[in-house]
């Protein structure tokens, strides 16, 4: 069994990001994770508004296969000194 994280960065355009953890059921190859990428580049730039975890889902079962799944996703905010978007919402 293989774990892969697939972190998406800036994605609202304030600097957080998504990381979404993936269960294997073998190791992944180079190959596949230049797969992966393409795919994940291109169902990114397909949708209006993709949602990180249903984008990374898609371009995992397309590369990877039924056996792989998504276990875990996070979206964690920028750790600077004050959010980049506090501004923007005043």
């Amino acid at each position: 069994m293989g774990m892969l994280l697939i972190r998406e960065l800036n994605v609202n355009g304030c600097g957080d990001f998504a990381d979404v953890l993936v269960q294997t059921d073998q190791p992944v190859t180079p190959e596949q994770m230049k797969e992966l990428h393409h795919d994940l580049t291109r169902l990114n730039n397909e949708q209006e508004c993709p949602d990180t975890d249903d984008v990374v889902e898609e371009a995992v079962k397309n590369t990877l296969g039924e056996t792989a799944r998504c276990i875990g996703y996070a979206l964690l905010e920028y750790g600077g000194g004050g959010h980049p978007c506090d501004e923007k919402s005043r």
